[in-house]
């Protein structure tokens, strides 16, 4: 069997966004939080309503109110609380999740809290869950079934170092359970790693880090940068772990292609695929190099284009069609064989290094 996901451009966010949370209900997919031009967190968020066969949806912001010819246009959703930036979250339990991000009112420290908007129960207003265990910035957020699952982050003082947790935790959503530990993961701590479930395992794919008190382990297999006196500063994992949900075992599997940093989703239980992020190729001689390219048509030079697939059957990775140009900090929402990415961190400080980039790709098993 072969994995084929063809990418086009799809209709641009409203607006200039990264590292929001997004996820796919009932023929919207939605989005909310996150860091937006001028740069600051933001506490709207925007649905885009992508199921055909459906002429009109209600707006989600006023009670009894619908929208028609909601297909292919943006509509505002109802603003969050408080503005988290830097945030996560998914669809789960016929709501949108927002987890953790981070806030200037607190010191621009990583927070912890986990919001729900309940698409299918008619809500109009978001639901304080239970806060995340450990404040984070940037956790890796994913659900599974009515399951959310959260791990990682990271803080923002003095710099952009891991939280040292590296629980794995999980909340049944439906049933409002709170959280609780799934398992510990037994590497070292990191951020932007990809993590997903996929045939009953649970899988950790690279991820990076800037430990307070630089790199302590450099192995030539991962990528690092180093300072002026030659210490390692910075960490770009080229790591893959698999976590055996009913044995409770973990192991790491053969080093993948690149030491990646974005998120993972998983396709037809049999393969995950990672979209673009900050990667880098890491060769033999331990030498480095992050994938950068420069989008011509909107001025601005961005993150990897690449998508990687891992067949979890055969161990073997498979580069697929490329996305129509480089992003990073932008969060995967997938539903039945339709696949969206949504905002982008560039390297264009006059927009806050932010864009607002939705790509749309439609998903071939053959």
């Amino acid at each position: 069997m072969a994995l084929k996901i063809t990418w086009e451009q799809g209709p641009a966010y409203p607006a200039l966004i990264k590292g929001p949370s997004a996820g796919i209900v009932d023929g919207r997919f939605m989005v909310a939080g996150g860091m937006s031009y001028p740069w600051r967190e933001v506490e709207y968020g925007f649905w885009l309503g992508i199921d055909e066969e459906t002429e009109a949806m209600p707006s989600l912001v006023v009670p009894g109110e619908h929208i028609e010819s909601a297909i292919g246009q943006w509509h505002p959703l109802p603003p969050l609380p408080i503005g988290p930036g830097w945030t996560s979250g998914a669809a789960v339990a016929g709501g949108l999740a927002v987890v953790g991000g981070r806030r200037r009112a607190v010191g621009m420290r990583a927070i912890a809290d986990a919001w729900f908007l309940d698409v299918r129960g008619g809500e109009t207003t978001w639901e304080r869950l239970p806060d995340r265990p450990t404040p984070a910035m940037v956790p890796t957020t994913f659900s599974h079934g009515d399951f959310l699952y959260t791990t990682f982050g990271t803080d923002w003082q003095p710099h952009e170092h891991s939280v040292e947790d590296t629980n794995i935790y999980r909340m049944d959503v439906a049933n409002r359970s709170g959280w609780e530990v799934v398992t510990r993961f037994p590497g070292k701590p990191r951020w932007f790693a990809g993590v997903t479930i996929c045939n009953d395992k649970l899988y950790v794919i690279s991820g990076r880090d800037a430990p307070i008190g630089g790199v302590k382990d450099v192995y030539p297999y991962n990528a690092h940068i180093f300072a002026t006196d030659g210490t390692a500063v910075y960490i770009a994992f080229r790591e893959v772990w698999e976590y055996d949900l009913q044995t409770g075992m973990w192991q790491e599997l053969a080093r993948p292609p690149r030491a990646f940093g974005c998120e993972a989703f998983t396709v037809a239980d049999r393969w995950i695929v990672l979209t673009g992020g900050d990667s880098w190729v890491v060769y033999p001689e331990g030498v480095s190099v992050p994938i950068k390219s420069y989008e011509s048509e909107l001025d601005f030079f961005c993150y990897s284009h690449e998508t990687w697939a891992y067949d979890t059957h055969t161990g073997e990775w498979s580069a697929l069609d490329p996305l129509p140009y480089g992003v990073c900090s932008h969060r995967v929402a997938i539903s039945g064989n339709r696949v969206f990415t949504v905002g982008n961190e560039t390297v264009d400080k006059k927009r806050s290094n932010a864009y607002g980039t939705v790509f749309q790709g439609t998903i071939e098993i053959s």
